[in-house]
């Protein structure tokens, strides 16, 4: 096991995090330093080849032919453990609680709150990103607001980790699916499934276009890039129900309201009222969309 790391300077920091974020799952973590303004790349891989082949992927994303030389420390088990562990905290919104495996026994969960323990590996979703934290915010304050009999069934596009899923499922949400295009990505869910005795969500390596048809859905989440959102506009709306709600993330703050005024443009055209809601946290931005009626 080896440790790459490599120097970024601050004119890419924001690019290089758009990159990440497009070619997830991977093996980074970019660390900001905001009092030395530095900035560094971080990543973990059995060997230094899969390493440069990895950095390769990424700054061809950026466009960036020259690919700078990365600086390798070998690592051993125990090493590897601890600094993978290391970017993973519990965290809590209200009532719900997110933990890491690791801190299964350390932390402590107040009587009658939920939790969710998880092992993210490398798949994308520990909580930690905004895009994540956005739509968990919104399952948790819509499950509040909302009575039992709404929360029938449920859609997670780009489930990454399976902790939107898994979250809504604890909260009683039902016949919940969940599919990403990434086997991994689902391999890691199922696994967070098992180490929470949660058996009641479908798990399936799929894309998109696979779920369409005269399923629909109450609730549906897509966090997922705002290129593959808009793309799909049509299919993402007429997958909801009548009254259903649709939640976008993985938006950027700046492609948000070109984004917003595309749906918008969509469902009339469908000729479907809606009401819109839009967060922000940080440089991401998340879009709800309460269906008023649907034809």
């Amino acid at each position: 096991m080896i440790k790459a790391h490599l120097p970024i300077e601050e004119n890419l920091v924001e690019q290089l995090e758009d990159a990440l974020y497009e070619i997830t799952p991977h093996n980074w973590v970019l660390h900001f330093r905001h009092s030395k303004s530095t900035s560094f790349l971080e990543g973990y891989f059995d060997n230094s080849l899969d390493a440069e082949e990895s950095l390769k992927e990424l700054f061809y994303t950026l466009e960036i032919i020259e690919i700078p030389e990365l600086l390798i420390s070998e690592l051993d088990q125990e090493d590897w453990v601890n600094s993978y562990k290391k970017h993973f905290h519990p965290w809590s919104i209200g009532t719900f609680h997110w933990v890491p495996i690791w801190c299964k026994k350390s932390y402590i969960i107040p009587e009658d709150n939920f939790r969710l323990f998880l092992d993210p590996g490398m798949a994308f979703g520990t909580g930690n990103h905004e895009t994540t934290k956005l739509c968990l915010e919104e399952i948790v304050e819509l499950n509040e607001k909302i009575p039992n009999h709404l929360k029938h069934n449920f859609l997670d596009i780009g489930c990454g980790s399976g902790i939107l899923a898994l979250t809504a499922s604890i909260l009683g949400f039902e016949e919940i699916l969940a599919i990403d295009n990434d086997p991994l990505a689902i391999k890691v869910s199922q696994e967070n499934a098992e180490m929470n005795d949660n058996n009641k969500v479908n798990f399936k390596t799929a894309d998109l276009d696979t779920v369409t048809g005269n399923k629909r859905y109450n609730f549906v989440v897509a966090n997922i890039q705002a290129d593959i959102l808009q793309k799909n506009a049509e299919t993402l709306i007429t997958l909801v129900n009548n009254d259903g709600v649709l939640i976008l993330s993985g938006i950027l703050s700046k492609e948000c309201s070109e984004l917003d005024q595309y749906f918008k443009a969509t469902l009339k055209k469908l000729g479907i009222d809606s009401k819109t809601v839009i967060k922000k946290m940080n440089d991401w931005s998340l879009i709800r969309i309460q269906m008023l009626n649907a034809n």
